[in-house]
């Protein structure tokens, strides 16, 4: 997908940690030439584009006149300003919001409806390129404009194409869910600490089982319940404690998490806390 890039120029407004890890990974992929970012803050956006300065511009005008796709990368609370701003610089540009709960009719309410607008949900991950991008085009998006955003989001992980009415149960599912990964790796160090493991050991351990499984479960194409039955030997260590974990509700417990972030996902999205 790398060479779809090659002749087109990316911009992206906002340079914090997702916005940064975008331009770096197109950096790398296609060369600073094919890259645009601006930022309100001059510091940040210094830091971000430090080791190519001439992939800095110096308005949000300037970077949307030189784009082909405009990436917005920017708080919420700053979006509405920015999308506005941006207006009238972007026909037949391609928009890419990456703004948390923000729908495409809103988007299409600022710079209006004609305008080629994907949202996409990634999740921190891409930090480290084994991100989960989700994108969702309006109707205006054509199938090629579709795969050059597939491909400048393939750099950080991988990228699926989704209606927007599974965005709310995407936030909730991937774009929230590395904190429950997170929140199973501390619970199983503190475990192991307990059970007399030193502490960077414990986490060592907890980490690189959880990776490991997780690429098991990604390279085989097999149900975790089907794998899971394989480490869990009759009369064995871990079906008795697959049994405490169950008898306690854990995948309940789970999906009660995925659906209360599916809740408050959608109260964000109608403006309300």
């Amino acid at each position: 997908m790398i060479d779809t890039l090659r002749n087109i120029t990316i911009g992206c407004i906002g340079t914090g940690n997702m916005g940064s890890a975008i331009i770096s990974g197109l950096v790398k992929s296609v060369g600073s030439e094919h890259v645009i970012c601006y930022d309100s803050d001059s510091g940040v956006l210094a830091k971000a584009c430090g080791s190519y300065p001439d992939a800095a511009a110096d308005s949000a005008e300037t970077l949307c006149r030189r784009s082909d796709i405009i990436i917005v990368a920017v708080k919420p609370d700053a979006a509405l300003s920015v999308f506005g701003e941006i207006r009238p610089f972007v026909p037949e540009k391609v928009i890419v919001s990456i703004v948390a709960g923000l729908s495409l009719n809103s988007i299409e309410e600022i710079i209006g409806s004609m305008h080629k607008v994907v949202r996409v949900m990634p999740n921190t991950p891409a930090l480290v390129g084994e991100g989960m991008t989700v994108l969702s085009p309006n109707s205006e998006t054509t199938p090629d404009d579709i795969h050059k955003v597939e491909a400048v989001f393939s750099l950080l992980g991988k990228v699926l194409v989704l209606p927007e009415k599974m965005m709310n149960a995407v936030t909730a599912v991937s774009g929230s869910g590395p904190a429950y990964v997170y929140t199973l790796i501390q619970a199983m160090t503190e475990g192991g600490v307990k059970m007399g493991i030193p502490r960077d050991k414990a986490l060592l351990l907890t980490v690189q089982t959880v990776l490991g499984a997780a690429k098991m479960v990604a390279e085989s194409g097999e149900d975790p319940v089907v794998l899971r039955g394989r480490v869990s030997s009759p009369g064995g260590t871990t079906i008795d404690a697959v049994h405490v974990l169950e008898r306690a509700g854990f995948s309940g417990i789970v999906m009660d998490a995925v659906a209360a972030a599916v809740e408050k996902s959608q109260k964000l999205g109608r403006g309300k806390t």
